[in-house]
């Protein structure tokens, strides 16, 4: 297929077109927009094959699309080039007025983040040392240390992830560190509220799923109303801080607990260290389902109450329940295969989400370009008629 507005070649089954953006028309078909659903999942699940089924059926709860050209190994391929100071110090210049890029400057490709990985290096190095320390003296002076940092490890590398995949680099990082912070203590309170009215305790620990996925969400909701964040990809960013500081704190308790329960400071570390591993798959994840469903929901416009019965959204929002319920249940975690087949599942919807968030911007631009020659027409006309 040959794109109309550059005349590139496309693949046949995309969309949009991967060079300019422009959406590609069908030869046997309406024009599709990244709202409808996949042409290849149009039957009622037809693969054989029982990943694809799953794919189709998750695509279509989510409301989102068949993944195109996505690859992580190319995602990931900036992760360990150097940088310069410079260039690190202009990369954190954004977010304010003066600093956030025009839209026509926006990529819309798949966004290639590199620091998060230097994130978890430090804090790891952090937690390295207050490890070492408690092992030489013994002091429980460094015992906070230890747990806040081992805690904050992983879920703060993943919101510097979700940060950076934020293309239309609109959210300053301070706002994203308060959200991290004001998100965690909102979510956790909504949630102790939650589980104290809901009474839901014949769900054992599941119920989690129910009242912590609605606790994350009132808290998005309350903390973040400002229009100017449009973007699905900006909902995808504030429910990941949101996701990241509930896990902090909570991990903090459970290796609190862990403690006092055995008095082993083994056996706390090996809890820190455990929820460490699994937290990208958790909170983080299904609270930026939730928010880019959301902000989704939104196309542009305000939190409304139209947008919070957004039926679509609801599907959506179905899916970290239905993880977190899951992650909670009985069943036994072989090996924590269990945790990874969840976070393959979650990540699956944020990934699709990206590619909505990506879908957005581009049209955002192709609309604006268009707005840009319409008015230099206009001038142009007119004085040539002056």
């Amino acid at each position: 297929m040959t794109c109309a507005s550059c005349g590139a070649a496309c693949n046949p089954e995309s969309r949009f077109c991967m060079t300019c953006g422009a959406r590609l028309l069908q030869s046997d078909a309406a024009p599709l927009t990244p709202d409808a659903p996949a042409r290849s999942f149009a039957p009622a699940f037809p693969s054989p094959n029982m990943i694809e089924s799953l794919a189709a059926r998750l695509n279509q709860l989510a409301g989102t699309d068949r993944l195109e050209g996505f690859s992580l190994r190319d995602m990931f391929s900036e992760v360990f080039r150097r940088r310069k100071p410079e260039e690190i110090d202009e990369y954190f210049t954004v977010g304010t007025a003066r600093t956030t890029p025009r839209i026509q400057d926006v990529q819309t490709g798949w966004p290639k983040p590199w620091y998060f990985m230097r994130v978890l290096a430090f804090v790891l190095l952090i937690y390295a040392g207050f490890s070492y320390g408690w092992s030489r003296f013994e002091n429980t002076n460094l015992l906070p240390g230890l747990i806040i940092m081992g805690a904050a490890a992983m879920p703060l590398a993943t919101v510097f992830l979700f940060w950076e995949m934020n293309t239309p680099r609109n959210v300053s990082l301070h706002r994203v560190l308060t959200m991290v912070c004001l998100g965690g203590i909102a979510s956790l309170m909504a949630s102790l509220f939650g589980f104290e009215a809901a009474n839901l305790n014949w769900l054992g620990a599941s119920q989690a799923g129910i009242v912590e996925e609605t606790g994350k969400l009132l808290a998005v909701v309350l903390i973040v109303r400002h229009s100017r964040y449009s973007y699905i990809l900006n909902g995808l960013l504030f429910g990941a801080a949101v996701g990241a500081g509930f896990a902090i704190f909570e991990s903090a308790g459970y290796a609190l607990n862990a403690l006092f329960a055995s008095r082993s400071f083994d056996a706390m570390q090996m809890n820190i260290q455990m929820r460490a591993l699994l937290s990208p798959f958790g909170h983080v994840a299904w609270t930026a389902i939730t928010a880019g469903a959301l902000w989704r929901a939104r196309d542009g416009g305000p939190l409304t109450p139209k947008v919070l019965v957004n039926a679509r959204f609801w599907r959506a929002f179905l899916i970290p329940v239905a993880l977190h319920m899951i992650w909670n249940s009985p069943l036994p975690p072989v090996m924590n295969l269990k945790y990874f087949a969840l976070g393959v599942v979650g990540w699956f919807v944020v990934f699709g989400l990206v590619q909505q968030g990506l879908w957005q911007v581009r049209r955002e631009q192709i609309e604006s370009t268009r707005e840009l020659l319409t008015e230099s027409r206009r001038i142009a006309t007119a004085g040539r008629a002056g």
